[in-house]
């Protein structure tokens, strides 16, 4: 019994820990932290806390990511040019 409730500990803790794996699911995170305040003997009011609340999304890019990378590759060879920097390496840009 007392493994088990090890077990559960510790996989709560790594639910609670990285809330940003678990913003599709609340219930599991809300779920893991009340498991948390009960194995130290405390309240718990479930309506005051949410996941989505503890990590921001990432925005979705604005454009596609191979025009970005093609963006920001010519802004690197003109400010490289600008400063007369040469490259060096087979993957040098």
């Amino acid at each position: 019994m007392h493994d088990r409730l090890e077990t559960v500990l510790r996989d709560a803790q790594q639910i609670a820990g990285s809330p940003e794996d678990h913003l599709d699911s609340p219930h599991l995170f809300t779920t893991a932290w009340a498991t948390l305040k009960a194995a130290r003997g405390q309240g718990f009011d479930p309506a005051r806390l949410r996941a989505a609340h503890l990590v921001e999304r990432p925005a979705p890019t604005p454009e596609p990511t191979e025009q970005v990378l093609d963006r920001v590759g010519q802004k690197v060879r003109r400010v490289m040019a600008d400063r007369q920097i040469t490259p060096h390496g087979p993957h040098a840009a």
